[in-house]
């Protein structure tokens, strides 16, 4: 009889992935549910549904009970998006946005993952001493690549963001 490897949740983690996966977590306090999100930026929880099913609003966490939990920095985003919305764009080219958006940084996201499992993690597994030395070492580099790629994404979307503009200005002053 060959053997069958468990479902991925039964699995238990080696310690070295054990402690990368201590270490992926949001700590943002997630202090909210849908409704107290709601009330806290002052909209309704049907915006916030369409919001999160358009993929812009993502969970912080689930609670035990199944209940999407929700941040102080999941509140400054929305709060972001009503001011769009105060600006004068349209709900729907909101939720367009957010579904673009939603499906280019799930493909970044995946692809820096996977780089940093080729680039990182597995060497790291191959060349420590020790579990304990790998965990450590795992963990060192996710606390250093987290905030590094998170600028760097957010600097490259700033700076497209502007050319686009200026491009758009030219081209309409253009004779």
């Amino acid at each position: 009889m060959d053997p069958v490897d468990p479902p991925a949740d039964e699995r238990a983690l080696d310690d070295p992935d054990a402690a990368l996966a201590a270490a992926v977590v949001d700590d943002d306090t997630a202090g909210f549910d849908l409704d107290a999100l709601a009330a806290e930026v002052g909209t309704t929880r049907t915006l916030l549904e369409a919001v999160e099913r358009a993929g812009l609003l993502v969970p912080h966490h689930l609670d035990v009970d199944g209940t999407p939990r929700y941040s102080a920095a999941d509140a400054a985003a929305v709060r972001a998006g009503l001011a769009l919305l105060d600006a004068g764009l349209p709900l729907g080219e909101l939720l367009d946005l957010a579904r673009r958006t939603d499906t280019a940084v799930r493909q970044v996201a995946d692809h820096a993952v996977e780089a940093f499992l080729r680039f990182v993690r597995d060497p790291v597994r191959g060349t420590a001493g020790s579990d304990e030395e790998a965990a450590v070492r795992l963990v060192a580099a996710y606390e250093q690549m987290l905030p590094a790629t998170e600028q760097l994404v957010a600097h490259h979307l700033r700076r497209r963001l502007l050319a686009a503009a200026s491009e758009r200005i030219a081209a309409e002053l253009a004779p």
